[in-house]
């Protein structure tokens, strides 16, 4: 959705409609405890209705938070075509004050228009049921409308929403877990890692018939047990693939607002990339290893290695201090690499990339014959952690005791124009379609 958010913020300026901000989840923030929140879910035809104004049949309701996630059709990829039709259908929210924190978009081939999934958050609520009417009392991962949103430990909530296409060869649970896990990471990143809530999305071709509650049992079955699971949304699209999503929520208890970043600062990953890449090299080859190495990957869950980076963080109200402190944290997902690139960039700082680290095996596949444009595009992937050296030295000692983690230093900021610039003298390239075009260290863009 990044290229039509100006397109959307201009249209949506006569409605109490706002985009929030550009960044991995929505904040929802509380001075003291987190009320429980209300949720409210809605699902229209792009381009054919509007959404209804939120939650508007409650009397005293406060500022709503929307999560949205646009199913698209080759018509609706262009940015301009997407932010028309986001814009027409977001204003139909207005009434209440409403910020669409996050917003997703996925395209589906053969499918003309586009759906939107909409999720509605509202604290200050006072509901113990589901707002679909699904409530399926307290057993183990069963979701509640308050569940994470009570503990008083908590100083904020972060949310997220995302859908990926499914995988091959997959059961449904896993690819469930994978969806929900992959949807965990951009609160991950914002530091919140306690009392999970994930609200399961499946979108299947016109024909299949899917019960919203078979769709609910696979997510119950994939994620961790000690996650809470809402009742699902299906939807049916007219174009083809199974898509899998989440909706998440969490509570942090740090300060995700990020200070300035300090002059001093590189950036480390906490594994190497690569996952996604191995998968598909591995069922486009059929190397069973590489296959499976991947899928590992895929499904594994990111929770100890982000409860360690939240460690890394000021508390809330406590000063930050670049010596010990990370200054951002973010998950390395659908952009690659250079979506690390684009988060500096727009802090003024170009990341100067010394290394690029690939899981065992992705990189040998290269002399193979090179089938996947960016080896570090990832599902589910690894967090880039940025600060200063004695900041990163501290957090890496820490993540080398968690399964899974392998630390890695990749670069350095620098002051420039381009988000990357190129000191591994061409590496990337090899992996990296777009690498071709980054300046190399040294170099005026």
């Amino acid at each position: 959705m990044l290229p039509a958010r100006d397109r959307i913020r201009d249209a949506l300026n006569e409605t109490s409609v706002r985009l929030g901000t550009d960044s991995d989840a929505a904040i929802l923030r509380n001075p003291t405890a987190i009320d429980p929140t209300d949720r409210a879910v809605d699902t229209v035809a792009l381009g054919e209705e509007q959404p209804t104004a939120p939650l508007s049949g409650d009397a005293g309701g406060g500022p709503v938070v929307t999560l949205a996630c646009a199913f698209v059709g080759d018509d609706l990829a262009d940015p301009d075509a997407l932010g028309d039709a986001l814009a027409t259908a977001y204003a139909g929210l207005d009434g209440p004050v409403v910020t669409i924190g996050k917003g997703h978009a996925v395209q589906i081939p053969d499918l003309d228009g586009g759906l939107l999934w909409l999720e509605h958050l509202r604290q200050g609520g006072d509901s113990g049921s589901d707002r679909d009417g699904d409530n399926d009392g307290d057993r183990g991962n069963v979701g509640r409308a308050d569940a994470g949103f009570g503990t008083e430990s908590a100083g904020f909530v972060a949310a997220n929403v995302d859908a990926i296409h499914a995988f091959p060869e997959l059961s449904p649970p896993e690819q469930a877990r994978i969806a929900a896990l992959n949807a965990c990471n951009d609160v991950y990143a914002a530091g919140a890692t306690a009392d999970r809530v994930v609200r399961p999305m499946v979108a299947v071709p016109a024909g299949v018939d899917l019960p919203p509650s078979r769709a609910t049992d696979w997510y119950r079955a994939g994620v961790p047990n000690e996650v809470s699971v809402l009742p699902a949304s299906v939807l049916t699209h007219g174009g083809e693939s199974w898509l899998f999503g989440a909706s998440v929520t969490a509570g942090g208890n740090v300060d995700p607002t990020g200070s300035p970043l300090p002059d001093d600062c590189d950036v480390l990953l906490t594994r190497p990339l690569g996952g996604l890449a191995a998968f598909a090299l591995g069922q486009i080859d059929g190397g069973r290893g590489l296959r499976e190495l991947g899928r590992d990957r895929l499904t594994r869950d990111a929770r100890p290695v982000a409860e360690v980076l939240a460690a890394c963080r000021p508390e809330p109200d406590e000063p930050f201090d670049p010596a010990r402190h990370l200054a951002r944290v973010t998950d390395v997902s659908g952009e690659g690499i250079g979506g690390v690139g684009r988060l500096v960039a727009g802090e003024g700082r170009s990341l100067r990339l010394d290394r690029l680290p690939l899981l065992p095996g992705v990189a040998d596949a290269a002399a193979g014959g090179w089938t996947i444009p960016d080896a570090t595009v990832e599902t589910n992937g690894p967090f880039a952690a940025i600060g200063t050296p004695s900041a990163l030295a501290r957090a890496s000692e820490r993540l080398r005791s968690v399964e899974g983690a392998d630390p890695v230093r990749v670069g350095t900021l620098d002051r420039g124009d381009a988000p990357i610039r190129d000191a591994t003298g061409g590496d990337p390239a090899r992996f990296i379609e777009a690498a071709a075009r980054w300046p190399a260290a040294g170099e005026d863009r």
